[in-house]
């Protein structure tokens, strides 16, 4: 049925219009002929209303006039006359009822009838006048105070000759005899006849308009059943055409899905419907066949994202392999360059290991680069957010950099605006690699001039600010040309940059990384010759003001506490291992080796230690399964775990925690770091507190930095303190033989003398002194006069400065370690080390250095040096009769 009747939408609309014009004009004809129909029957019903009134006005009117001229001629009472003469002259109703009647239109027949009850009307008034004469004369009323119309009436000579009473009972007479009620009859009767015509007529009319209202009630029903079926018949093509097949539509939607290859819409409906279910019918086969396509494509690109991931996985193993095959050796050699700069070098043995210490850590920058660059591109790298004091943290970065921006002799300054806020929540690990990586290549390529640090505050949204941060030097600076590739990776300005200034071109593409990962953006400004400013934005949030750090004055120092502890180092490279344990004997600590995770389980089954050093990657057990091996032995639940590796990629440290492990540290090892988590393992306070006993209440400026000279001789203050004694025995005249050689130009020997107190300032930390005395020693190879004389002053003052801090630190390393020597039992150092130089152990040096103050305080100067000279000689087995003859003597003393 519905394939023969195909209706377009546009038909079905132009349908709907046609039914609603229709509608509307059937509808408002209706209503205009019903509102007429009314209007005809109301207008019939108020003139049959009025023509009975005025009919009835006019009997009134007529039996008014005959009531008051009757009571006029029996009463006397001039008011019934007046009134009748008011009614005549005056109200006319008479007049005005004929006269409406006209207007009415009323028919011939009415209108003679009525005018025949009027001439009969005014034939009675004469008839009344007559009367009204009769009583006013029997009164013997003037005739000039008569009623004009009353003294215009005469009487018959026979009336005139009546008496009063006569006249009077004639005039009653005149009223009630038999020819006034004829002639009232002559009036009444005609206006009786006029109204029972003219209700007659008035009664048809209305009739008429009745049955037009009834015929327009009659049309109005006949149409609101034309609309009624002319709507059931839209409704119904509207159904048919339209909502049925949509639900069908929407029903066989429902149970769609492109599984079903056989599925399709049955054509229904109007034209348009019918078309979109063909359309999707067409798209339908349409997409079955994408998606047969689109299957394969997956099925590609799944093979090609498991290469990909295959081939990232081998990419991370190979990295964290590159990582721990490099950073091995690279550990070894930092390792040993650190235990030989803290031992007794020629000046030409220092610079030689602070080459290579520069060298290796160079390196360690480019691997960690490399690193860094490999966490941003596989998108690993998690910035922190922690409370820090902007401030100090620039200062820190300031101080890292000073002895650097010394050397080339630059001007540096540093601007933090009123309105930054100082306390911030942020990374200060990657803010630091950021400014870090600025400020050095602006040290790197300015070889005269200025290097400034400005921080400004961009904008501020509630608790979110954006710091800009300026970096800009009067260094060489980079070309247009050159400024848009400068932020790629492994790019410099251009390749002859690389060969004279070094660097892999990592760092500032990693701090481009690293400064939209902190919501901002890196820019560049540069000229040629003048230099270049290097900005960048990042988002933090404001912080809580840190709490002001203070010091609690030890009792104790670090050296102390770590001297009571027992540690095991694993590590399956036995060069490490020895190395690493080398710098743990330094810091104090008794150390015992295992290379292997089988060895160390044994060891720890064994032995009681309070810490393990854990090497991760070991052959056939690594560190991850000795850890959790350890913790399931009976005593290896609580020890403390460090561990070591080389590998620096994402997971180490979440993969350390799991096994067990309670911290972590990187290769190569920087003896800083780890002091600090050992301190933190130990609970013994700050990692300053090596020197913190020696240096309590001092500033610690630049006239003498004591930590850097200690960490130079191995943490020996008993050595260190007799070198500041000889360094101000010997040099605190230097300055003035300085000047006097200066004076008279002894220029050799003025060389010599400054070149001898920058070695000398350099052992001891005096690094304003060394400073002064480079200056001097360049003026005078330069035989730049003008600038010789101020260098020498600056030289004098540095000197006199270094000489004095030196007293005051020679005063308190003597106090400390008069307390220390009382806690030190001299019999029982004598044993120990009468055990190692039995042994021929050469750890006796080192332990004899160690405890030289207990041996200097204990011993008579001849025993002292004897025992010095032999186990300095590595004379072991002499040194072993000496120390059995003084156990002899002082093996009971403390």
């Amino acid at each position: 049925m519905a394939g023969k009747f195909v209706i377009k939408h546009s038909t079905i609309s132009a349908l709907m219009l046609g039914i609603f014009f229709l509608i509307a004009i059937l509808l408002g004809s209706s209503i205009l002929y019903m509102n007429s129909s009314i209007h005809d029957e109301r207008v019939a019903e108020q003139r049959r209303t009025e023509f009975k009134q005025l009919g009835i006005n006019l009997a009134t009117a007529s039996d008014y006039l005959t009531d008051e001229a009757r009571k006029y001629a029996v009463t006397k009472d001039v008011d019934h006359m007046n009134k009748y003469w008011e009614e005549i002259n005056t109200t006319k109703t008479r007049d005005e009822v004929i006269a409406r009647l006209g207007e009415l239109n009323s028919p011939s027949e009415e209108m003679t009838l009525l005018a025949e009850a009027k001439r009969n009307s005014d034939a009675l008034v004469e008839t009344e006048r007559h009367s009204m004469r009769l009583v006013l004369e029997a009164d013997d009323v003037p005739e000039a105070n008569m009623p004009i119309e009353v003294a215009a009436f005469h009487l018959n000579a026979g009336d005139q000759q009546l008496n009063p009473t006569e006249k009077l009972a004639k005039a009653r007479n005149i009223m009630f005899d038999a020819k006034y009620a004829e002639d009232k009859e002559s009036i009444m009767g005609p206006i009786a006849s006029f109204q029972s015509i003219m209700n007659n007529r008035l009664e048809a009319e209305l009739a008429v308009a009745r049955q037009a209202t009834t015929k327009a009630a009659i049309l109005q029903t006949v149409l609101a059943v034309i609309i009624i079926c002319a709507v059931a018949g839209l409704i119904r093509i509207l159904f048919r055409q339209v909502t049925s097949p949509i639900n069908q539509y929407t029903e066989r939607l429902k149970v769609f899905s492109f599984r079903d290859e056989k599925f399709s819409l049955v054509p229904d409906g109007s034209l348009e419907l019918r078309m979109l279910a063909q359309t999707f019918n067409a798209l339908s086969n349409s997409f079955q066949e994408e998606l047969v396509k689109r299957k394969k494509a997956e099925e590609t690109m799944k093979a090609a994202k498991e290469e990909a991931e295959t081939a990232n996985k081998a990419k991370s193993e190979f990295l964290a392999q590159m990582s721990h095959e490099i950073r091995t050796p690279l550990h070894t050699i930092i390792g040993y360059q650190y235990l030989l700069e803290n031992t007794f070098l020629e000046e030409k043995q220092t610079e030689y290991v602070r080459n290579l210490g520069l060298a290796s850590k160079n390196l360690l920058e480019i691997i960690n680069e490399i690193l860094d660059f490999s966490k941003l591109e596989a998108k690993k790298m998690v910035l922190e957010a922690v409370d820090f004091d902007l401030y100090l943290l620039i200062e820190d970065l300031c101080s890292m950099l000073e002895v650097e921006i010394r050397r080339k002799k630059l001007q540096f300054n540093f601007t933090i605006k009123p309105d930054v806020p100082r306390y911030l929540k942020g990374d200060t690990t990657r803010l630091k690699q950021v400014i870090l990586n600025l400020l050095s290549n602006g040290i790197k390529f300015t070889h005269e001039g200025s290097l400034q640090l400005f921080v400004e505050l961009k904008e501020q949204k509630n608790r979110t600010v954006m710091l800009c941060f300026h970096v800009a030097d009067t260094g060489i600076g980079i070309p247009q040309r050159q400024i848009e590739q400068l932020f790629e990776v492994f790019t410099q300005g251009d390749t002859s940059t690389s060969r004279k200034y070094g660097g892999s071109g990592l760092g500032l593409a990693i701090s481009k990384k690293i400064v939209r990962l902190m919501g901002g953006d890196i820019f560049l400004k540069s000229v040629v010759g003048e230099g270049s400013t290097f900005s960048f934005t990042a988002m933090f949030e404001l912080g809580e003001r840190l709490p002001a750090g203070h010091k609690e004055k030890k009792t104790t120092g670090l050296w102390q506490i770590f001297c009571s502890k027992k540690l095991l180092l694993v590590e399956d490279n036995a060069v490490n291992l020895e190395m690493t344990k080398e710098i743990l004997l330094r810091l104090g600590f008794t150390v015992e080796g295992a290379e292997s995770g089988f060895e160390a389980l044994k060891m720890v089954g064994e032995n009681q230690y309070d810490a393990i050093l854990m090497d991760i990657r070991m052959p056939e057990m690594d560190g991850y399964e000795t850890a959790r091996r350890v913790r399931m032995l009976d005593d290896g639940e609580n020890i403390p775990i460090i561990a070591l590796s080389a590998d620096a990629l994402e997971g180490v440290v979440a993969k350390a925690k799991q096994a067990g492990m309670n911290n972590y540290l990187t290769k190569p090892l920087d003896p800083a770091k780890m002091i600090n988590v050992l301190r933190q393992i130990f609970n013994a306070g700050d990692q300053t507190a090596l020197t913190e006993d020696v240096i309590e209440g001092s500033k610690q400026q630049a006239d003498i930095d004591l930590q850097s000279g200690l960490r130079r001789i191995g943490g020996k203050r008993d050595v260190y303190r007799s070198i500041l004694v000889q360094f101000i025995a010997n040099h605190r005249g230097d300055g003035e033989r300085l000047k006097e050689f200066i004076g008279a130009r002894h220029l050799q020997e003025a060389r010599q003398l400054a070149h001898t107190v920058k070695g000398v300032a350099a052992n001891i930390g005096a690094n304003s002194l060394k400073q002064a005395a480079q200056a001097v020693g360049k003026a005078l190879r330069d035989s730049n006069w003008s600038e010789l004389d101020h260098e020498a002053a600056v030289l004098v003052a540095a000197l006199s400065e270094s000489c004095a801090a030196a007293e005051q630190f020679v005063e308190t390393l003597t106090a400390n370690d008069a307390e220390k020597t009382e806690t030190v039992n001299l019999g029982e150092i004598l044993g120990r080390l009468l055990k190692l130089s039995e042994d021929g152990d050469a750890e006796a040096k080192r332990f004899f250095e160690r405890y030289r103050h207990c041996f200097a305080k204990g011993l008579t100067d001849r025993e002292y040096h004897r025992l010095h000279e032999k186990i300095f000689q590595y004379s072991l087995d002499e040194a072993a009769v000496e120390l059995q003859d003084l156990i002899k003597i002082y093996g009971n003393q403390s």
